[in-house]
């Protein structure tokens, strides 16, 4: 991001970007309890600084691990075993609509597992380490996931400690569930919900809350 502030603690028009995307929880009827999984470092800064915009009375923060993966895993760890269904977002993806939630809690609840996805305008190639174009596999059935990704509990749990056990790593939370046999409902996920990753990102995301249209 060429900035010494981490982009989950950046302004996006004067609300960081992390409370925008805790914010989608927080504000549902059925939410049970939010983990905020932060670097162990940061609990202090994130605590004062989500404090200024949201209540804290259902949310926790949770020092993270080394991996993605291994953070997703202590926030698990620090939620109620008898909840039904878990969400895990990226806290830089801060535009994930209410509606957009809805439809994955409802097809995580029919099929147990749910991620939001959006098709390709590129076409893709496959490289090898050369650099030399491998094949062209065709675009019609790839999608790029996104999050919040929504599971039945005892799915995503599972699937999280045969993960441990086996020492299976992977870039998403689906991709572990996929990984030991189970489907994974594909729901039609929001061009506006974009990962914060560079300047530009911020830039667009600002230009959405403007209520900009594509």
């Amino acid at each position: 991001m060429k900035n010494s502030t981490r982009k989950q603690y950046l302004l996006l028009e004067g609300v960081p970007v992390l409370v925008r995307s805790v914010r989608l929880f927080l504000n549902h009827p059925a939410l049970v309890k939010l983990v905020v999984v932060v670097p162990p470092t940061d609990l202090d800064e994130v605590g004062s600084l989500l404090q200024q915009y949201c209540s804290l009375e259902h949310l926790e923060l949770v020092g993270g691990g080394l991996t993605r993966q291994d953070s997703v895993q202590r926030g698990l760890q620090a939620l109620p075993q008898d909840c039904e269904i878990i969400c895990v977002h990226d806290a830089a993806r801060p535009l994930a609509t209410a509606a957009l939630l809805e439809r994955l809690l409802t097809a995580a609840l029919e099929f147990g597992a749910a991620v939001p996805v959006i098709g390709l305008s590129d076409t893709v190639k496959v490289v090898d380490e050369g650099e030399m174009v491998v094949s062209t596999p065709p675009r019609g059935n790839l999608r790029l996931a996104q999050t919040p990704q929504v599971f039945r509990a005892e799915l995503v749990r599972q699937a999280y400690e045969e993960a441990a056990a086996s020492g299976a790593q992977a870039t998403d939370d689906a991709s572990l569930v996929e990984l030991f046999g189970k489907s994974v409902k594909a729901v039609e996920g929001e061009a506006s919900n974009l990962k914060i990753t560079s300047p530009p990102d911020l830039m667009l995301a600002s230009w959405y809350l403007r209520g900009a249209s594509l």
